[in-house]
Order: C-alpha cells, then sequence, then structure tokens
C-alpha cells in the first residue's frame, strides 16, 4: 500500500467515526438541519461538525444535541464581527 492509499485509507476512516459520533449525539431534527446546511454551505457545516466534535471531544456535551442547540452554533459560527471606523 502506497502513501496515497494509506492516507485515503486514514480519511475515510476518520470520516465513519466522525458520522458514527455525529449520529449517536444529534436528534434527528438536527442531522436534518445539518444536511440542509451543508448542501447550501458546505464549509459552514464542516465548522459545525468540527464545533461538535470537539465539544464531545472536551467532554461539554452529554446528551444529544438539538436542532435549537445546532441554530445557536450555526449563529455563533456565522456571526459577523462589526466594527465601527472612527474619523479624528
Amino acid at each position: 500500500m502506497n502513501e496515497e492509499q494509506r492516507k485515503a485509507l486514514e480519511k475515510q476512516q476518520m470520516e465513519i467515526i466522525k458520522k458514527a459520533a455525529l449520529l449517536k449525539f444529534m436528534t434527528k431534527a438536527a442531522r436534518e438541519r445539518l444536511n440542509r446546511v451543508r448542501m447550501v454551505k458546505p464549509h459552514i457545516a464542516e465548522q459545525i461538525e468540527n464545533a461538535i466534535l470537539q465539544a464531545i471531544q472536551v467532554g461539554q456535551i452529554k446528551g444529544e444535541i438539538t436542532e435549537a442547540q445546532l441554530i445557536d452554533i450555526l449563529n455563533e459560527l456565522t456571526q459577523k464581527k462589526k466594527f465601527r471606523i472612527l474619523r479624528r
């Protein structure tokens, strides 16, 4: 097995682990919402998945993530930083 095949296999295994963790810690409605986000903005869906997986690893998430909690996570990640330019 060459280096490319090994990396592809590792990536595939990580995706399987990620999907299993998300299935375990998300309600059906939350998974459906995440899939709809993925259809429109795949990079944001990836950020949400990573945030959820990180929270799972740290132990912040005990039960299942509901759709409302997923919306809160989505709002936090997509919140634009506002700034003002002061002229002197």
